[in-house]
């Protein structure tokens, strides 16, 4: 299992939550868009049935992890406990200025990540419907009479998000029985010995739930279109590595960063040096082969059984990815969590 690197500053991992928050962002905006430039009206059903299946994976892990830690299963827990960085990342102003109560939490949400990559991108109105598909979706599954009010929202063109997390007051408790495997490998996750861990778990937290994103929209896709599904999702993947890739080279160049293959490793726009497994075992001039163990990502699709997907999206995401950001350069992945080994291998050639 990985663990926190020594040389982890609050500064590294505060910037890297909001890279991640962007990449997912922009893996729903992608897909978004090519399920309904390919389907129509059909798509947009199909991406609200994505949609509510990423809260029920959300809300289910969040609850198992919780009862596993012994808290109960209300409004308050599922905020202060949070899975994604979000929280983490306006926690000043929510503690401050928030109520929170077993049955009502309320707060104000005045910066987004996925919002900041929604707006660049005129994203207004499926941001919109992500935030309300999503989040009563990840309220109602946590708890069956848990509901979120999203009054005022960034995607509709007000300068902040107000969430209100209700329950009614005399809701029952669950009886949830003994916490699951699962839900306690969860917890750990929810459990820091400091200040600087907690940024940390929140990171590998949020960086687990982009693969977590990625599949709940990718089976929507399957289960109601067929192959033309499994085309969509091809085509999503490769706009996203597209995307990516010339953003992260944007983002090399204006930090002064050189534009090679290292960098490419070394300042991903993922947490590849923070909370995955990664090293460079070939290194020459114009190629580079890294080896990439455990990932976040990686570990949430073998608790779902979905590696075929995760798969999917490296074989696809990272030529197109490597070849935006240095163009001429090649890329192959070779994904081998789905055969049981426990490496993947990236290899890249640049150009001459």
């Amino acid at each position: 299992m990985i663990t926190m690197p020594n040389d982890a500053n609050f500064d590294d991992i505060l910037e890297s939550m909001k890279s991640v928050m962007k990449c997912s962002g922009r893996v729903y905006m992608h897909f978004a868009k090519a399920t309904i430039e390919r389907f129509g009206r059909e798509g947009e059903m199909t991406v609200r049935h994505g949609l509510r299946a990423y809260g029920l994976f959300r809300g289910l892990e969040m609850r198992a992890a919780h009862h596993a830690m012994g808290r109960e299963i209300n409004m308050e827990t599922l905020l202060r406990c949070w899975d994604n960085a979000s929280t983490y990342v306006i926690k000043d102003d929510t503690e401050d200025n928030g109520t929170y109560e077993p049955t009502y939490v309320r707060f104000d949400v005045n910066y987004c990540a996925a919002a900041e990559a929604w707006k660049d991108a005129e994203f207004f109105q499926w941001g919109h419907v992500y935030c309300d598909e999503f989040h009563q979706a990840a309220a109602s599954s946590y708890h069956p009479d848990g509901n979120v009010v999203i009054p005022q929202n960034l995607m509709k063109g007000d300068d902040h998000c107000h969430f209100q997390w209700i329950m009614p007051p005399e809701a029952e408790a669950l009886e949830l029985g003994a916490p699951s495997e699962l839900g306690k490998k969860l917890a750990k996750d929810y459990q820091p010995s400091s200040d600087l861990e907690e940024a940390w778990l929140s990171l590998k937290r949020t960086t687990r739930l982009i693969g977590g994103q990625y599949f709940t929209l990718a089976k929507a896709l399957i289960e109601r279109h067929g192959d033309g599904g499994r085309e969509v999702i091809a085509e999503a993947l490769t706009e996203w590595g597209r995307e990516r890739g010339a953003l992260l080279r944007k983002a090399h160049e204006e930090a002064g960063i050189d534009i090679s293959l290292e960098s490419f490793i070394r300042h991903h726009d993922l947490p590849l040096t923070l909370v995955c497994d990664t090293r460079e075992v070939e290194a020459s001039p114009g190629h580079l082969v890294a080896e990439i163990g455990y990932t976040p990502q990686d570990d949430g699709w073998a608790d779902n059984n979905v590696q075929d997907l995760g798969t999917l999206w490296y074989e696809v995401a990272y030529p197109a990815m490597v070849a935006a950001y240095l163009p001429g350069a090649t890329a192959t992945w070779t994904s081998l969590f789905a055969r049981g080994d426990a490496v993947s291998r990236l290899e890249m050639t640049a150009p001459g």
